[in-house]
C-alpha cells in the first residue's frame, strides 16, 4: 500500500507530537525529522527484525501490536509488546546501539503502520539539536526502568503478581493477542495463565 503524501505528513506529526510532549522542537528541529521519515504497513505475522539480522531502523507505532522475542532450543520467548500506549518505539536494542546481529525477532501480530527512521539519521539529529539529544537520553532512561522493572518481576515476583501487573501495563491485549503469547511473556505455561485467570476474576 502506497501513502499519499499528505498522508504520510498526517502520520509523521503522530511521532512529532509524541516527541513533543517529552521536548520543546523547533520548527527547525520538525523540517530536519520529517524527510527522514517513511511509513512503513504491516499485516499479521509479517517479521520486522529478523533473528541474525542487524537492525539498522528506529521504528514509532502509529497503530498495530508487535511482539519481541527469541528463540530458545525452539520455543518462543516473549521478551514485551510494542504498541502506541506503551513501548512505542520498536527496535531489537542492542542490535541497534552495537551494530551487531540480533537476537531478537520482532513480529507484527496486530496489523498496524510503523514510522521509520534509519537510526544513522536519528544519531545525527542529536549532534545538531540539543532537543533531540535530551529526548534521546529521557527515552533510554524511561526503556532502562522499563527494562529494570521487567527484570525485577520475573526475578522477585510469583506469575500471579506478574499477571497483575500485565493486566495494569497492557490493559488492551488481553483480547486482542493470543494467550499463549501472554504466557511466554509470564514465563508460564497457557494451562497455568488460565488458572490464574480464572482466580484473578474471582477477586
Amino acid at each position: 500500500m502506497i501513502l499519499h503524501y499528505m498522508d504520510e505528513l498526517k502520520e509523521s506529526k503522530r511521532l512529532i507530537n509524541f516527541i513533543s510532549s517529552w521536548v520543546d522542537l523547533s520548527q527547525i528541529d520538525i523540517e530536519e525529522l520529517q524527510p527522514k521519515l517513511s511509513i512503513e504497513i504491516y499485516d499479521k505475522g509479517d517479521i520486522i527484525v529478523k533473528q541474525g539480522q542487524i537492525c539498522k531502523y528506529l521504528k514509532f507505532v502509529i497503530s498495530g501490536i508487535y511482539r519481541v522475542y527469541q528463540l530458545k532450543n525452539g520455543k518462543e520467548i516473549t521478551s514485551y509488546f510494542n504498541y502506541e500506549s506503551r513501548n512505542p518505539l520498536v527496535a531489537s536494542f542492542v542490535s541497534l546501539l552495537k551494530g551487531q546481529p540480533s537476537n531478537e525477532i520482532i513480529e507484527c501480530i496486530v496489523p498496524g503502520k510503523l514510522i521509520s527512521i534509519p537510526y544513522s539519521d536519528w544519531k545525527n539529529l542529536y549532534s545538531i539539536s540539543s532537543s533531540f539529544n535530551t529526548f534521546g537520553r529521557l527515552i533510554a532512561e524511561f526503556n532502562y526502568v522499563l527494562a529494570i522493572e521487567r527484570i525485577e518481576s520475573l526475578q522477585y515476583q510469583s506469575a500471579s503478581e506478574r499477571y497483575d501487573i500485565f493486566i495494569k501495563c497492557y490493559p488492551n491485549l488481553l483480547n486482542l493477542i493470543p494467550h499463549h503469547y501472554i504466557a511466554s511473556y509470564l514465563g508460564v505455561t497457557p494451562e497455568s495463565l488460565s488458572r490464574i485467570r480464572k482466580v484473578s476474576i474471582k477477586k
